[in-house]
């Protein structure tokens, strides 16, 4: 049976192989990827996913390489998304596993997504975490976990140690690859990604103080090793978002430095 004929649903489908074009989908023929977070609409309306159809059609003009959205939103917007790949957010109140491989593979998804809190007393979902891994790993999904330490709110432990522990605990536990809180400088940063025997993406996090600042923070990471980016609201709230991707393709697959990439963001609108 060729490459091209390999099925999900297939017994005799090699989990690994299906799960490896899947990772192609995200990630470009450099090893590379420009991902927008885009699933903050699981808590709230959130700024610039006001209409999901617009949002996603300026961060495909861009040249986002895949989008992270939640099912529904997915639904909503997948005749947007062009060749662009999609990860599902798979955060909620029950445990993932038992629902959202075969609902992502159903729907055609590329990856999922979950979040984990390493050193959390109370619920980690780490637990959870390598439930999802065994459950994709059957299907030949990739999954992709991304540890805050403890909680959000608990910023004061969000250190470079305990971020590159929870990158390596999310490794160990199956994630396929890992996004990271980018902390401490490019040289620090560099030990997150040597300490994790998957891909590492460095995670957008809170709204910088300007667009340039965001793209620093993406030069840097890349220059500590990371693979990629994952950008939200410094992305989705910009009022170019499509000029931003394309500011952070410059810098992710073109090797621009964020002072070549800023000139993306002049473009006259």
């Amino acid at each position: 049976m060729t490459d091209a004929h390999l099925s999900p649903y297939s017994a005799a489908t090699p989990p690994v192989s299906f799960a490896r074009r899947l990772m192609h989908h995200i990630f470009a023929r450099d090893g590379r990827t420009v991902i927008v977070a885009m699933d903050a609409g699981i808590k709230r309306v959130a700024p610039g996913l006001e209409n999901v159809h617009k949002a996603v059609a300026q961060v495909v003009s861009g040249g986002t390489d895949a989008i992270l959205a939640t099912y529904g939103m997915a639904r909503a917007v997948a005749d947007a998304l062009g060749g662009a790949g999609l990860i599902i957010a798979l955060d909620s109140e029950i445990p993932p596993a038992a629902y959202g491989v075969e609902q992502a593979v159903r729907f055609g998804a590329d990856a999922l997504e979950l979040k984990v809190f390493p050193g959390n007393k109370e619920e980690s979902k780490l637990g959870q975490l390598r439930e999802l891994a065994a459950e994709a790993d059957r299907w030949g999904m990739p999954v992709m976990a991304e540890p805050i330490p403890v909680s959000f709110k608990d910023v004061a432990e969000h250190t470079l140690e305990n971020v590159a522990n929870g990158a390596r605990i999310s490794a160990e536990a199956g994630a396929d690859f890992v996004k990271a809180q980018f902390v401490g400088s490019s040289e620090e940063y560099r030990t997150v990604i040597e300490g994790c025997f998957v891909p590492v993406l460095a995670l957008g996090g809170p709204m910088k103080p300007t667009p340039f600042d965001a793209l620093v923070m993406a030069e840097q990471a890349i220059a500590a090793g990371a693979r990629g980016v994952v950008f939200g609201r410094n992305v989705v709230e910009h009022p170019r978002p499509d000029r931003m991707v394309a500011a952070l393709v410059a810098i992710v697959h073109g090797g621009a430095s964020a002072e070549v990439a800023n000139k993306e963001l002049t473009v006259p609108l």
